[in-house]
């Protein structure tokens, strides 16, 4: 069992990270005490060193396959190039929170730091992914991150459209493949 854990401890911790990050969020930007203080270059940072404690994670576990030939189960097959290319998604992740910082002046919204990890979690479980379900469940959650992002900015009416119709449209290719 413990094997298992070790070949997917940087997803499980990039989740876990992310939804600490969201609720150290909405704890703090709503207490009245700290005077609702921005948070944007608060969770900036520290979504920026999850991602890099990810990466290690992922460059600890690489030289483990043998580990991770006992999760060959055929839903994620594990060698080399899944290592490989599951550190470009995180290191581009990386420099797109990175670049965030720049734009926190503008726009003091923490949520939208926040959804970039949770998209980066769907390309870690997709590039080893090895049966249609499993792929079905990386795709999936990753597409309604993107749902949110597409809609993030509250007062503008053509993000909202966008983000309803990109919903509705993503809709049914999902149920298409879903079902068949």
């Amino acid at each position: 069992m413990f094997h298992l854990f070790l070949a997917v401890s940087p997803e499980i911790f990039l989740i876990n990270a992310t939804f600490i990050l969201l609720i150290h969020g909405v704890v703090f930007s709503t207490s009245k005490k700290d005077d609702y203080p921005p948070l944007v270059s608060n969770v900036g940072w520290l979504g920026l060193l999850s991602v890099l404690i990810t990466l290690l994670l992922l460059a600890a576990g690489a030289p483990l396959l043998t580990i991770a030939h006992f999760f060959r189960n055929h839903l994620f097959r594990r060698d080399n190039s899944t290592y490989f290319c599951q550190i470009l998604p995180l290191l581009s992740t990386a420099g797109i929170i990175s670049m965030c910082f720049d734009s926190s002046e503008k726009e003091s919204q923490f949520e939208s730091i926040v959804l970039i990890p949770l998209p980066t979690r769907g390309m870690l479980f997709l590039i080893p992914a090895h049966d249609s379900i499993a792929m079905y469940l990386a795709i999936e959650p990753q597409s309604l991150c993107f749902y949110v992002i597409a809609a993030s900015k509250r007062k503008s009416e053509f993000s909202t459209e966008a983000g309803s119709k990109y919903l509705i449209l993503g809709a049914f290719p999902s149920g298409i493949f879903l079902f068949g």
